[in-house]
């Protein structure tokens, strides 16, 4: 196709020289002023003079055309990019990583530390205005600036170190210990006495009964679980190198714990000991959800919940092997489809769609659940549900009132009990802040001064993305009872993990 051509004619006036854009309808002479038709100039026909016209036209008309196509591409790309970099691991690093430079510039001004406050401040700072340029917010300059003002931020936690020891060395603030006398306690009949008591009491009540005891060793974890062993709490035993977890034959639960937080030489025993769940006779139902499963030998329990959108009971004087036959008597009824099995759980669908859940609680109880199908969940209008008073579910660890924002329970969950990657995720989440905490005990006491320590933030990045890759995997998912719990449970220790480091 032709393009526009430029030609210098003599103007017949002045003799000057006039240059012709020879796509143009008219030129005047740049010396007297003279217009001329550019078509007369040339000696062009009209035809001619047209069908250049519209050969520039459609050469402008194809040259936006490409432009509009390669915005479009470009468009498109961005929008690819931003899905990736939210979805990736670098995203939540950041996020993480503001977060705790909000919570560290907050406690540096509040305790004075004016100078680490305010790198604080920055370094958060510079990690949203990362994450805007990454999701396309702000622009970008110039390509990976982003990815540099990341890295400045994350390097900043360097000197940031260095300014909060400056001003006073990290202090752990532990709650307030004492000697206690819990002789007066509601549960104490079936308490095992320890053999020191000294520490918190956390909770006193005629369903729980809860303390911590400061300055222990691992020796004193075994004798107590011996003293356990002694006072007839050897039923459905859970037990591990740092937990000792069991039932009386009365059905209260004692749940041990022995937990040894190196990086600020504190070694604890968390005793907690939790009165057998209020159960009585029930008649199993003839309408919801109770009717899509077999009826249960025992008929000693309580219901929970039982309408058209879940069923759930917890069902008393079932032994272990009793809650196996059950397990195969839903199997003979059909729940086998994608089912998953373990030696305390079982999940399984039917053929319908109707989603089970059974777990066996320890104490002689089990819990059986079942949610219908999503189409019928998500279609059926609700009947009167029949629910009896609330009770602690005893396999929970019970935490005091706090602010944290916890999510919303979803009673269409087709589970019930801590799902295995969903504990994985939460205790990668705490051991990685374990980490990060004892990385900033470490780097305190060196004043600053040792650059060996950037290996060990580059061994708590990978950590990091070790969390988020479990969480990855769960933030789709809803939880339910006990693992809304178990979120609050570990959230709370690490907030409180964080404070108190950050202080």
């Amino acid at each position: 196709m032709e393009t526009t051509k430029n030609k210098s004619v003599i103007c017949s006036n002045c003799g000057g020289q006039v240059d012709i854009n020879t796509l143009e309808e008219s030129v005047e002479c740049p010396f007297c002023g003279t217009k001329y038709a550019v078509s007369d100039l040339l000696n062009e026909s009209d035809a001619v003079r047209i069908e250049k016209i519209k050969t520039n036209a459609q050469q402008k008309m194809e040259k936006e055309k490409l432009e509009h196509e390669k915005e479009m591409n470009k468009t498109q790309e961005e929008k690819n990019e931003t899905e990736k970099f939210k979805k990736g691991k670098f995203s939540k690093v950041m996020i993480i990583c503001a977060i705790l430079d909000i919570l560290f510039c907050a406690t540096s001004f509040n305790s004075g530390k004016i100078l680490a406050g305010i790198l604080a401040a920055v370094m958060a700072g510079l990690l949203i205005w990362a994450y805007l340029m990454k999701a396309h917010i702000v622009k970008e300059t110039k390509k990976g600036m982003s990815t540099i003002i990341a890295i400045v931020a994350l390097v900043l936690f360097i000197p940031f170190m260095g300014l909060r020891n400056a001003d006073t060395s990290y202090k752990v603030q532990e709650e307030k210990a004492s000697q206690l006398d819990i002789s007066s306690a509601e549960l104490i009949a079936e308490f095992p006495m320890p053999d020191k008591l000294y520490g918190v009491l956390k909770y006193d009540r005629k369903d729980l009964l809860e303390i911590e005891i400061v300055d222990v060793q691992k020796q004193d974890f075994k004798n107590y679980v011996k003293k356990c062993i002694e006072k007839g709490y050897t039923l459905d035993v859970d037990e591990s190198d740092n937990v000792y977890d069991a039932f009386n034959e009365k059905g209260y639960n004692i749940r041990v714990h022995f937990e040894d937080y190196s990086y600020k030489d504190k070694k604890t025993l968390d005793i907690t000991l939790r009165a057998p769940e209020e159960m009585n006779e029930f008649e199993w139902p003839t309408n919801g959800l109770g009717t899509k499963v077999p009826q249960a030998k025992s008929n000693y329990g309580r219901i929970a919940w039982n309408n058209s959108e879940s069923f759930i009971v917890h069902v008393g004087k079932t032994p272990k092997s009793e809650y196996n036959e059950y397990v195969k008597e839903c199997e003979k009824n059909g729940y086998t489809l994608n089912y998953s099995k373990g030696n305390k759980t079982y999940n399984a669908n039917n053929a319908e769609g109707y989603k089970l859940s059974l777990m066996y609680l320890g104490g002689d109880r089990m819990e059986i659940s079942v949610k219908p199908p999503e189409e019928i969940s998500n279609k059926t209008e609700a009947t009167k549900p029949v629910e009896q008073p609330k009770t602690e579910t005893p396999t929970q660890t019970e935490q005091p009132k706090t602010e944290t924002t916890k999510p919303a329970e979803n009673k269409s969950s087709n589970k019930t009990g801590l799902g295995k990657e969903f504990k994985e995720a939460m205790d990668s989440y705490e051991a990685f802040v374990d980490e990060y905490i004892a990385f900033m005990k470490k780097y305190s006491k060196s004043n600053g001064t040792d650059v060996t320590l950037i290996a060990d933030y580059a061994k708590y990045i990978s950590k990091l993305e070790e969390a988020t890759k479990k969480f990855d995997k769960w933030e789709e998912e809803d939880m339910n009872t006990e693992e809304t719990a178990y979120y609050i449970e570990v959230q709370t220790r690490v907030n409180k993990k964080l404070l108190e480091a950050a202080n």
